[in-house]
This record gives structure tokens, C-alpha cells and sequence, in this order.
């Protein structure tokens, strides 16, 4: 007890913002409502009275430690628990049955705010969030639903804070969907409740006394941003991978980006580089930091050269749009220069949970984020693991002992690639377990690319910002434009040496491993085992070993067993694919039946595959099949409605094709369950589900009831 009092004491912010982000997701799922109001009040007083029982009483008696000690900062730890559960409660999504009170679900003229500057997707089409102001029709009050809105356009003059009439019908993203990845659901993480598809518009601002703001940071951002887009993509000098490959790199824009390429960097454990995110400011801080110090001295004058460093590393977020990724280590940088400012030696990992714990009360939604957690686990993993690796490498390799200039070179050049391996590895320890979660492959050779890659994208980055000045002063003194042509050409021999290397790392037969099988309780026992590792090393208790290595035994146990179970697990799905006919059977084979399009349904339910432990299925057409004595019946052809002169008799009856909208269309058939699959169309789905609440049967519709799944075991 004595030593999570200590661990509480030495890091309260970890811990604050751990038991937040715990509320925050146990309230999205459980939705315990009220619950959390009762909770931190019934907590907060708790840990008051204990903290004051505990100081007046008994603080002399117990010179270490006392159970009301622990007590109160446990009160305390569930008291952020039951917050972070009222943050979520007051910004939970809609559910469908009020986003149809709202009369959003039918077509009609509505009134939107633009919240987001409009981007310009892969199919060509303008996306952005809005806000869709929707009258409830039981307390006739104006509410604004979160919308993201899709513009059948590419050619939009919208701009965030623009005010837009339009007609169309509100879908909500609430989803009772579990397989494979669902996009409602992920949008519905991100606090949105409803999408639309917008074919006409027609903006306020233009012929109204209605204006927006004409200055947005944002929308300006977005603009510098595109303009330094354009820049690249006119010069001749630079081929498509390179360009690709600098404006991802630099200004985060992989929308044109060859498929091929993306494919290269995913297998070779190098996708972290495509996105601007931690590790590109942290490239640009170190560069600034050295810069910036050989003309202001950071302790004689530490406001100045702080401030200076803050003015350009927000500088650099503003060149890439505000993009989320460096918005959220700039903030993290920011909050950690103001902390060595007004403390001697702030506490790194105090500091980070500060700017988490911020992030997240600003938006709970942030902890569903799969950047903000890669981000955040990464530096946790840096700050925990980064040190005692780089002492245990040093230690390992021997140092090469020379004398003069040539020595010294040998030596930075040692400490640099060994601490750029240490960090590596580090960063990855807390990251992997999410990437195997999220995506279920190992980028083995991830580590010995980043040994080449990662020093040429230090060079990389800066070259291009010394380009993009050059530009932007060319536009003043036009001679500028040849220094700048110069400088592009470096930077495209670098970008082309990156390329070379991830292509070459790519092409190894073994540098990926796909359809690793991981789960939620994988995720726990990898994160508690290292975190638990790392307290050892702080703290040298045996004890915590011995928790470690139970709790490996324990999983590796579990692990076994489950996987033993699942091997016996047999199961039928008809999966919810828009437009496809996706019938699984998953017994000692596994098998799609009647599917159209089997690509389609292999992104929806690769990962359902692998964490049944099940190879990619075969493909066959019968229309007929058993599963666990149970006979199904696939119906897809109008003309065998008509042909059925005895009733036929199947115990599960699937509709696909649009081959019948009501029940007595089914006279022919005697069936005790009826499921129609995702290939029939939304207008046949939502007869079916009328004709269900007008009948009653037993009715499985996977455009509104998402997958229908079976399970047995032997």
C-alpha cells in the first residue's frame, strides 16, 4: 500500500488522468447516466473525510503510511473516474429515436453552420463537419446536430463559419454493429451523430445580411497550406513518388498519394513518417532548439528563447493546416516549456498527463483517437523505457577509443545511432500493443529501417522548409526562385533515397507479419506487464516482478485455453456490406457464400477472421446449406418465388437481391428466422422493417440491425 501511496504522490496526474480517460470510456459504453453525479459527490466527500480524519488523528501514530491515506486517494482517483463520466454524459451523441424527433431523418430544408474547413476527399467530393439545426417536435426548441456533411461536388466555395440551406434527410451514425470496422461507429467516437450526402445547396452569406467570420486561423492555415501544395505539384523536376512523399512528409496530405507506395511504407513499418505527427516536431524542435541557442542564450535569457521557440513551432503547425497530430505535441511542448519556466525540474511525465488530461477535458472523445493514443503512448514509452535502454545498449557495445577529432566524430556517431535505436525500440513498446489491436500486423523490421530513414528525414524536413521560404520570397524577388529550384533538387534526391530504402525494406518477404490475433484483454497484460517492469526499475521491489510474472503466467494460460475454445467455435455470419451478398460459414473450414464481391467484404471482415483464428475463406454459390443442423436457404431470384409450388420448409431464410419487400411475397416458404442481407437496397430494407413492426415476425434486417451472427460450440 505504502508504495502506490508514493507512485500516487510522485505522479498524481498519470493517475488523475488514467481513472478520467476510464470514465470517459466506461460511460460511452455502459452510459450509467445520473450514476456519475451520485459518484463524485458520494467520492468527493469521501476523500475529504478521510484526507481530514487522516491528517488530525492519525498522522502521528502511523509515520509511513495509514489506510486513511490510501483511502483518500483512492476517493479521490474514482471522483476523476465519475468526471471524466460526466464530461461524456454532456456531450454523448443523440440516439436515432432523437435524432427523429428532431424530424432530421426526413427530407426536408434545413439551415447549417460549416465547423470545419471543407477538404476535398478520395471520390472527389468536398466533406466537412456542420452543424444542422433540427426543431424537436416535443418541446419545439432549435437543436444543433453534430452533422459530417458530404458535398456532391468537388468544386465548393465553402468556408468554415458559411451558413448553408440545404435538402436532404439526416442518417444517424448509432450502430449496432461488432464486426470488422464500421465507419458510423468510428465517426460516432468522434462525438459526430449524424452524416448526410448533400447534392444542392445554397449559401446564406451570399444574399443575406448574414455573414460569417471573414477571418478564420484555420481556413487561413488550409490556404497556406494548399498554396505550398501547389508549389510542388508544378515543378517538373519532381516525379509523383517524391512530391507524394515531401508534401505528406511536411504539409500531412496523403490524398493523392499512389496506393502502391502507402502499401510500401505500411509493410515496411514506416507509415509513421507519412502522417506529421510527434516525430516531425520533435525533428524540428531539436534543428530549432540548436539554431535558436546559438543566438539567444536559453539561461540567460529563458523567456525569450522559450517564447522564440514556441513562435516557430506553432509557425510549423500553422504551415500544416492545424493539423490534430502537431496541434497535440505542440501543446504538449508548450506546456512542458511553461512548466521548466516556473519549476526548476518538472516531472516530464507529470507534464504530459497535464496536457492529456486537458486534451481530454476539452474533448472526450479524444481518447478514442487511435493518433492520441499512438502519441501519447509513445512518449510515456520514451519517458519510461527510453533512458534504461539506452544505458543497458551502451553498456552492451563497447566503445571504440580513439584519439583527436576522428575520435570524438566516432563517438557522437555511436551515441547518436544507439540512442536513435533505444528510442526506437522504446517508443514502440506501448505503441505495438495498440497496432496489433488496431490493425493485427508486426512490422518486424520496422527498427532497422528507421536506423536509414529517420536521419534523411531530419535532413529531409528542414531542406523543405529552407524551399518553402525561398518560394514565398521568390514571389517578392523573382532571383530567389533559382536558389529555390536548387534546394528543391536536394530535397528531391533525399525524398528519393527514403523511397529507395522503404521500397527495399518492403520487398522483404519477412518484414511483415499479418493476422495476428490480439484482443482487449491482450492489450491489458502487454501494458501492465511493462508498466510493472518499469516500476521495478524505479523502484527495485521484487515484489513487482513477481506481479509481472504471474500475470504473464496468467495470460499466457488464458491464452491457451481461449484459443483452444475457439478452435472448437463454430459460426455463421451475414455480414452488414452495403450492396453485397455476404453469407459466412466458419466450421472446420471457413466459407462465403453467394458474396459478390469478395474484396469488399474481406475489409469488412478481415479482422473478424483473425481473431476467430480462421484463414481467409473460400468462395462458393450454392443457395443452399446446413450449419449446425439447421438448413439455410439463400434467396436471390424473383422466378423461384413463383416456381415453389409445395411449400418448402428451412429453418433460416436469407433475402438478397431485392427479391421480395413483404411477407406474403414468402408464401411459399416455411422459415423460423428471416434475415435480410446487406445486398438489398435501402428503400427494400425499410419496407421490411415496416412490414416487421407491422407483423411481428422474426425479422433480421443488417441494414438497421447490423450483422446477424451465430455461434456454437462443439
Amino acid at each position: 500500500m505504502d508504495f502506490i501511496i508514493k507512485s500516487i504522490r510522485r505522479f498524481p496526474y498519470l493517475f488523475l488522468t488514467f481513472f478520467f480517460a476510464l470514465g470517459v470510456v466506461a460511460e460511452y459504453n455502459l452510459q450509467l447516466g445520473d450514476i456519475n453525479y451520485i459518484g463524485v459527490a458520494v467520492t468527493f466527500i469521501a476523500a475529504l473525510s478521510a484526507f481530514f480524519v487522516y491528517i488530525k488523528k492519525w498522522r502521528k501514530r502511523y509515520s509511513s503510511f495509514s489506510p486513511f491515506s490510501f483511502s483518500s486517494s483512492i476517493s479521490l482517483l474514482f471522483t476523476f473516474f465519475f468526471l471524466g463520466g460526466v464530461c461524456e454524459h454532456c456531450c454523448h451523441p443523440i440516439s436515432s429515436d432523437e435524432l427523429a424527433s428532431c424530424g432530421a431523418t426526413e427530407m426536408t430544408t434545413r439551415v447549417a453552420m460549416i465547423r470545419s474547413v471543407p477538404k476535398l476527399t478520395k471520390n472527389r467530393k468536398i466533406s466537412c463537419e456542420a452543424d444542422v439545426y433540427c426543431v424537436d417536435a416535443r418541446d419545439s426548441i432549435c437543436h444543433p446536430v453534430y452533422t459530417v456533411l458530404t458535398f456532391d461536388t468537388c468544386d465548393a466555395s465553402l468556408k468554415k463559419g458559411d451558413f448553408i440551406v440545404f435538402s436532404s434527410a439526416l442518417k444517424s451514425t448509432e450502430s449496432s454493429e461488432t464486426i470488422g470496422f464500421n465507419y458510423d461507429t468510428y465517426l460516432r467516437k468522434k462525438g459526430v451523430e449524424a452524416t448526410s450526402l448533400v447534392k444542392r445547396f445554397r449559401v446564406l452569406n451570399s444574399d443575406s445580411s448574414t455573414k460569417s467570420c471573414d477571418f478564420s486561423l484555420e481556413t487561413s492555415a488550409s490556404n497556406l497550406n494548399l498554396a505550398l501544395q501547389n508549389s510542388l505539384r508544378g515543378r517538373a523536376s519532381l516525379c509523383a513518388d517524391e512530391r507524394d512523399l515531401i508534401i505528406a512528409i511536411t504539409l500531412g496530405n496523403k490524398t493523392e498519394m499512389d496506393d502502391g507506395l502507402k502499401e510500401a511504407y505500411s509493410k515496411a513499418g514506416a507509415s509513421h513518417l507519412l502522417a506529421v505527427s510527434g516525430l516531425h516536431v520533435g525533428i524540428i524542435i531539436l534543428i530549432v532548439e540548436c539554431l535558436v541557442g546559438m543566438a539567444i542564450h536559453p539561461k540567460k535569457r529563458p523567456y525569450i528563447f522559450a517564447a522564440v521557440l514556441l513562435a516557430i513551432i506553432w509557425g510549423y503547425a500553422f504551415l500544416t493546416g492545424l493539423a490534430a497530430s502537431v496541434v497535440r505535441t505542440s501543446l504538449m511542448y508548450t506546456v512542458y516549456r511553461v512548466a521548466m519556466l516556473l519549476f526548476s525540474k518538472p516531472n516530464p511525465i507529470n507534464v504530459v498527463s497535464f496536457t492529456a488530461f486537458a486534451m481530454l477535458v476539452y474533448n472526450p472523445f479524444n481518447i478514442f483517437d487511435l493518433g492520441f493514443q499512438l502519441s501519447f503512448s509513445a512518449v510515456y514509452s520514451i519517458l519510461l523505457f527510453g533512458q534504461p535502454l539506452i544505458d543497458k545498449i551502451e553498456r552492451l557495445i563497447p566503445e571504440i577509443k580513439l584519439k583527436g577529432r576522428v575520435g570524438q566524430i566516432v563517438s557522437k556517431i555511436r551515441t547518436y545511432t544507439l540512442g536513435s535505436v533505444a528510442i526506437s525500440i522504446s517508443a514502440q513498446i506501448l505503441t505495438t500493443p495498440i497496432i496489433l489491436f488496431t490493425f493485427h500486423t508486426l512490422p518486424i523490421l520496422s527498427i532497422a529501417s528507421s536506423l536509414f530513414t529517420i536521419p534523411l528525414v531530419t535532413v529531409l524536413i528542414p531542406l523543405t522548409f529552407i524551399y518553402y521560404g525561398f518560394f514565398l520570397l521568390s514571389t517578392v524577388l523573382p532571383l530567389l526562385g533559382v536558389v529555390a529550384d536548387g534546394v528543391l533538387y536536394i530535397t528531391a534526391v533525399v525524398a528519393k533515397s527514403v523511397n529507395a530504402i522503404v521500397y527495399y525494406t518492403a520487398d522483404i518477404s519477412f518484414c511483415t507479419v499479418d493476422r495476428l490475433p490480439f484482443y482487449g484483454y491482450d492489450v491489458a497484460a502487454y501494458i501492465i506487464v511493462f508498466l510493472l517492469i518499469a516500476a521495478y526499475h524505479n523502484y527495485r521491489r521484487l515484489s513487482l516482478l513477481w506481479i509481472s510474472a504471474s500475470i504473464s503466467t496468467a495470460y499466457f494460460v488464458f491464452a491457451f485455453v481461449d484459443g483452444m475454445n475457439m478452435k472448437g467455435r463454430r459460426m455463421m455470419a451475414v455480414y452488414n456490406v452495403n450492396g453485397v451478398t455476404a453469407v459466412n460459414r466458419m466450421m472446420e473450414s471457413n466459407a462465403l457464400f453467394g458474396c459478390n464481391d469478395t474484396q469488399k467484404v474481406a475489409r469488412k471482415a478481415g479482422e473478424f477472421w483473425t481473431n476467430s483464428l480462421m484463414t481467409p475463406p473460400s468462395h462458393t454459390e450454392k443457395t443452399y446449406f446446413e450449419f449446425e443442423k439447421h438448413r439455410v436457404y439463400m434467396l436471390s431470384d424473383k422466378t423461384e418465388i413463383k416456381n415453389e409450388t409445395t411449400p418448402l420448409e428451412v429453418d433460416i431464410l436469407i433475402l438478397t437481391n431485392n427479391v421480395a419487400t413483404k411477407m406474403s411475397d414468402l408464401k411459399n416458404f416455411r422459415y423460423k428466422t428471416l434475415i435480410v442481407d446487406g445486398s438489398n437496397k435501402y428503400y427494400v430494407a425499410k419496407k421490411w422493417k415496416e412490414e416487421r413492426e407491422k407483423s411481428g415476425a422474426d425479422c433480421h434486417i443488417v441494414r438497421f440491425d447490423g450483422s446477424w451472427v451465430e455461434r456454437c460450440h462443439e
